[in-house]
């Protein structure tokens, strides 16, 4: 089936996105005011080794998101690199969706279930570690059942790559924003109830069930995929099985290793913040971290809601959409990271200044977490092209970048005492070297498409959207 990125998709994933990311914007005047330096700073090294733990997905999860994609798109047959599509149909062949849908649950109950072992084991030894022993029953309890909540998003996850692959993004969108709301009211009144760090980890777990329920009722709903594959009455062998994670292994490694640089690029450093800092300053740090984060995230929403629309458009063969849609997402981005990261500057900080004055984002860290954030996202939108085509060429030079940007970090803060200065230094020069210039160049030569030409085609895309309606 032909996916079209539609009105109803792009307003919902913008609602997700900033319910997703800006949770936490959301919540920073309640967590400011309720948590004390230490347990606001703990709370932000939870959220960062649970990001870890989320590694162990290891590229699965987009990976399987494109091959639904290419199944929706009438693939017959699944290869590492792309798919066999029928000449005279583009209807699901739901036998080789339902293949899919199994090898999946079975990865992912092994990746969630080992995940869990760890976070109870190392993780639980790290947190003693940077709280120093103390409050030690409250600490331990609250990382218990985030722990356990991470296990469960981790397993029920991919539902949110199925509904992506078969571009039901509004319906996906949906779960994730009602999930988002239960958990800030639930988190709002825990922390009312003085429930403090452990509040904010039974929230974080609420959500997690609520999107399962809904994110999972959603897809056996779409276009009735549930009917379908009632239907399908063939065993699917074990030996199917493996093939299809052969297949699906071949990239959906490549895809974790990228998966870690970003982590390395990102949630690491609040835990490389955490060995050379306080847990107050690290949380000043990463309050700085989570509103670029947010920002750059809710620009790059539109690219993330168009991913489908591309990857249809590259087994369509459709050069002309390519173009349209890969200007607009890239002009969009840029628009509403500089618009974003000025109201950050501008009106940002005096309101986390007034809400407590004595841990403040200078404007300093604001801008170059900002920038670094900036860089690492405008990279990603053109890494995120040749992914659409089932291809990732900058594995290695993302892998060595985020490598590069560790070791650097942990010189400069750790020998130089350069403080949170040499941490974003290292981000931002470990990306000028390589990454924020050579994908661009590789892209616009592939699609044909001058860089400064970018901003007239939007235009004239966005114009003709209108007069269409």
């Amino acid at each position: 089936m032909k996916i079209e990125t539609s009105k109803k998709d792009i307003i919902w994933n913008y609602i997700g996105v900033f319910m997703s990311f800006g949770y936490g914007l959301v919540m920073l005047p309640f967590s400011v005011w309720f948590l004390d330096g230490d347990s606001l700073g703990l709370w932000y090294v939870f959220q960062s080794i649970g990001a870890i733990a989320v590694l162990m997905d290891f590229g699965f999860s987009p990976t399987f998101g494109r091959n639904i994609n290419y199944c929706w798109s009438g693939a017959r047959k699944l290869q590492k690199e792309g798919a066999v599509f029928a000449q005279d149909s583009s209807e699901p062949d739901f036998y080789l969706v339902k293949k899919v849908l199994n090898t999946c649950k079975i990865i992912y109950g092994i990746i969630s279930s080992v995940a869990l072992l760890l976070l109870l084991t190392a993780g639980s030894f790290y947190v003693l570690y940077v709280t120093e022993y103390e409050n030690t029953k409250v600490y331990l309890t609250a990382w218990f059942i985030y722990a356990a909540a991470i296990f469960m998003n981790l397993y029920f996850g991919y539902y949110s790559s199925f509904l992506r692959g078969v571009g039901a993004v509004a319906d996906n969108n949906k779960a994730v924003v009602f999930g988002r709301i239960v958990q800030i009211l639930l988190t709002i009144v825990l922390l009312f109830l003085g429930f403090g760090i452990i509040g904010c980890c039974i929230a974080y777990m609420s959500h997690g069930i609520i999107f399962r329920l809904i994110a999972k009722n959603k897809f056996y709903k779409y276009k009735g995929i549930g009917e379908s594959l009632k239907n399908v009455k063939q065993k699917i062998e074990k030996s199917e099985i493996k093939e299809m994670f052969l297949t699906i292994w071949y990239n959906a490694w490549r895809d974790g290793l990228v998966s870690l640089s970003s982590y390395l690029m990102t949630q690491a450093s609040t835990i490389i913040c955490s060995m050379f800092l306080s847990l107050s300053q690290t949380g000043v740090y990463s309050l700085a971290l989570q509103v670029a984060s947010v920002i750059v995230t809710v620009a790059s929403a539109f690219f993330t809601t168009s991913i489908p629309s591309m990857q249809s458009a590259y087994v369509t063969k459709d050069n002309e959409k390519m173009r349209k849609t890969f200007s607009l997402s890239v002009v969009i981005y840029l628009f509403v990271s500089i618009a974003g990261i000025a109201g950050f500057v501008i009106v940002g900080i005096p309101l986390l200044k007034f809400l407590k004055p004595d841990e403040i984002i200078t404007v300093p860290l604001a801008l170059g977490v900002s920038a670094s954030q900036f860089i690492i996202h405008f990279r990603k939108c053109y890494t995120s092209y040749f992914s659409c085509t089932n291809r990732l060429p900058y594995v290695r030079s993302l892998l060595v970048s985020s490598v590069f940007s560790v070791v650097i970090a942990i010189v400069l803060m750790g020998v130089f005492d350069l403080g949170t200065v040499g941490l974003i230094s290292s981000q931002i020069i470990s990306q000028l070297v390589y990454n924020v210039w050579a994908w661009p160049i590789k892209v616009h030569r592939e699609l044909e498409l001058p860089f400064f030409k970018m901003p007239e085609i939007a235009f004239k895309t966005v114009k003709q959207k209108i007069k269409s309606r």
